[in-house]
């Protein structure tokens, strides 16, 4: 763990060598929408690649775990985020209205009191409980593109329509491919068995917080406590908001995939690794995310995590409840350096955004960057302003 030339390395190939491999995965699927017709999706699609690429960029950093593995890691990740943040614009997209619903597409009925088909068009007539349940239905569909990716035994499903129950549906094969892209790059992990049920877990985990998020701003609170309901008595130390923060992220399942192309990997060492990301890193990822988003989300109506605790005072305490929970549990890990880096990365990147001087976050930010102690946090703190500056974050 003390091994800082080791975690410098890291951040040295992770910069000179990762980060321009992510350009030109997501070079070739910009190229394949290009050759697209114009569209709303290949719109949301490109859209998602430009505003959202530093999901990539942060997810392909366990491609360093085995350089060897490299050509198929890093290319599965890219794919995999691509896939959650093109379908996390479409649900967005689809409920704040951005997505036409003069579309000809009509969903099939999913509400037995209501006729057998159902006009996009007619949602806006239909009450807000009616109208969650075709959207929940709708999202859950788009989402299982990314559990038939994750599974290479999923032969039955490799024809569904992902789009069935959604308003739009030509994308010039574009989901499609990231889907069958990511299954080939799948197959090429060895140890993929030894992991997959923990990665289906979490993907449920997200694909369940996914349908439920994006629905009636007046119900989804409800919903989500609801669904935290089901899972409260394995979690108890944590609040609804933050289990739906940590089913967020997609750190844990990146982090398993790893594991999978290593000789080592053992059935005790991949519940280690599923401990520690979920939720505590996971958690701590996307509450990050939110906390540097309050404004946006705010001004916009959007849901927002970090606004469910009593003060900001209070989700400081909690931040750094995640990241003590983080820290403890990497050590337990083998490359606990790398785990640890991934931590105190998480800090930098989003701490390092200017969205916090923005919204006078400073005092809250360094607070954290104190609390997970040592030179080296406060010294990616700077390489991150560095590359930020530079643009190439």
């Amino acid at each position: 763990m003390n091994n800082k030339y080791g975690q410098w390395r890291l951040l040295t190939r992770y910069i000179f060598s990762i980060l321009p491999r992510v350009e030109r995965e997501l070079k070739k699927w910009k190229k394949l929408l290009a050759a697209t017709p114009p569209s709303p999706l290949r719109r949301q699609a490109l859209n998602s690649i430009h505003t959202k690429r530093f999901h990539c960029q942060g997810g392909a950093v366990y491609a360093l775990l085995n350089p060897e593995a490299q050509r198929h890691l890093l290319p599965l990740i890219v794919s995999l985020q691509t896939i959650s943040d093109y379908l996390d614009n479409l649900c967005d997209r689809i409920t704040s209205g951005e997505i036409s619903s003069s579309s000809d597409r009509i969903i099939s009925g999913g509400i037995s009191s209501l006729s057998e088909r159902i006009a996009w068009d007619g949602l806006s007539s239909l009450s807000d409980r009616e109208k969650d349940r075709l959207l929940e239905r709708g999202f859950r569909q788009l989402h299982l593109s990314m559990a038939v990716a994750l599974n290479p035994h999923a032969q039955n499903f490799l024809q569904e329509d992902y789009y069935k129950y959604y308003p739009l549906r030509e994308d010039g094969g574009y989901l499609e491919g990231l889907v069958n892209y990511s299954r080939k790059h799948l197959s090429a992990l060895p140890f993929y068995g030894q992991v997959q049920k923990k990665i289906i877990i979490l993907i449920n985990l997200y694909c369940d917080l996914q349908a439920l998020k994006h629905l009636s701003p007046q119900y989804r609170r409800q919903y989500l406590e609801e669904w935290f309901g089901a899972h409260q008595n394995k979690y108890p130390d944590l609040l609804w908001n933050e289990f739906a923060a940590a089913a967020g992220s997609t750190l844990g399942v990146f982090a398993l995939l790893a594991s999978a192309s290593r000789k080592n990997i053992s059935l005790e060492m991949s519940e280690r690794i599923f401990h520690c990301y979920f939720p505590w890193i996971c958690g701590l990822h996307i509450l990050l995310d939110y906390f540097i988003d309050q404004e946006e989300d705010k001004k916009e109506g959007d849901l927002n995590f970090v606004f469910y605790y009593k003060n900001q005072e209070h989700c400081f305490q909690r931040l750094v409840f995640f990241l003590d929970n983080a820290l403890q549990r990497t050590r337990q890990l083998p490359d606990s350096t790398f785990h640890h880096t991934v931590i105190k990365g998480l800090l930098a990147l989003y701490l390092s955004d200017p969205k916090i001087k923005k919204q006078g976050l400073q005092a809250t930010a360094h607070k954290l960057l104190g609390a997970a102690g040592g030179k080296d946090t406060l010294l990616m703190y700077r390489l991150c302003l560095l590359l930020r500056a530079a643009g190439s974050l």
